[in-house]
This record gives structure tokens, C-alpha cells and sequence, in this order.
């Protein structure tokens, strides 16, 4: 893998395609989670490996885990100029979604419902959740990713847990996630 990284750095093509295979979906899913919009997830992870080749040959990471992290850095800094620059906030609402536009099958229904909480935190909290609870990043990971302090992260996880237990309300007879 320090083969890897060294060719990544000399802004080898071949190295990035390899990168890009290991990390593309992940990546994508990621931003997926962050935006709540497909294309747009699309549209940085694209941009997450153009600035991951052009900047490469200042990249001081030693081994592909601080690679990885360092991706994803560069992949969430890209989310949050989105969102400045389109002040985004909300993909949709669930009182815009007709009975006939959806199945409700309990997976569908709670993964619309996990979406629209996500979406509606704020972006403090929103993005260490996301890395905790979907990427499976560890505390110190995300600390590295975002540049805060691990009890930091630790708090903002677990606040925006909070939050979105705050904002979920369940209907009659449904019990809480």
C-alpha cells in the first residue's frame, strides 16, 4: 500500500483509479447521506477525486488509513461549500410525499424517516453522525477528519442523537427507533 500511496503522490492515473475503487462507493454513500441527493452526492464525490489528484503530491499520510481519512476530509469540506453556497438545508419534506408516491414497508418508511432527520441537523452535527453511524469511522478517526478534539466529537454525535430523537415523533402505535 506505501507503493500505492507514493504513486498517488507522483499523481500517477493508474494509483488513482485504484484509490477510486477502493473509496468511490464509500465516498459516494457518504455524501449521499450528507446531501440527501443523489446527484448532488454524485457531483463531490466526483470533485472529492479531481482535488484527491491534484493535491496529491502535498499529501503527507503514510499509510491508507490516514489516506482514507484524508479523503474523506477533503470530501466533507466539499460538502459543507456546498451547502454555503446553495444555503441548503432541507432535500424534502414528508408532507410533500403522496400515499401513491411511496410503499410503506417498514424499511422503506424508516429509511425516508432516517432521511429527513438527518437532513434537518444542523451541519455540527449531521457530519460526525454520519461518519460515526454509517461509515463506521471510530471517534478518533472522525476527530482526524474534522480537526476537533475527540471528547468534541464524541459530544456532537451523541447531541445530534439527541436531536434527532427530539424531532422524531411517532405516530400512534409506533414505537420509538
Amino acid at each position: 500500500m506505501d507503493e500505492l500511496l507514493e504513486r498517488l503522490k507522483s499523481q500517477n492515473a493508474d494509483a488513482l483509479k485504484e484509490i477510486m475503487a477502493m473509496y468511490k462507493k464509500p465516498i459516494y454513500h457518504y455524501l449521499n447521506a450528507l446531501t440527501g441527493s443523489r446527484e448532488l452526492a454524485e457531483e463531490l464525490a466526483q470533485d472529492t477525486f479531481v482535488k484527491v489528484y491534484f493535491k496529491a503530491p502535498g499529501l503527507k499520510a503514510t499509510d491508507m488509513k490516514s489516506c482514507r481519512s484524508w479523503i474523506y476530509a477533503i470530501a466533507s469540506n466539499l460538502a459543507r461549500s456546498e451547502f454555503r453556497r446553495r444555503k441548503f438545508r432541507k432535500v424534502f419534506s414528508l408532507s410533500d410525499i403522496g400515499e401513491r408516491q411511496i410503499s410503506f414497508t417498514p424499511s422503506y418508511e424508516g429509511d425516508i424517516i432516517w432521511e429527513q432527520l438527518l437532513n434537518s441537523l444542523p451541519d455540527k452535527f449531521r457530519i460526525p453522525l454520519v461518519m460515526k453511524e454509517i461509515d463506521n469511522f471510530s471517534f478518533e478517526e472522525i476527530a482526524e477528519i474534522l480537526k476537533k478534539p475527540v471528547g468534541t466529537v464524541k459530544s456532537l454525535v451523541f447531541r445530534g442523537k439527541g436531536h434527532m430523537k427530539k424531532l422524531y415523533r411517532p405516530g400512534e402505535g409506533e414505537e420509538h427507533a
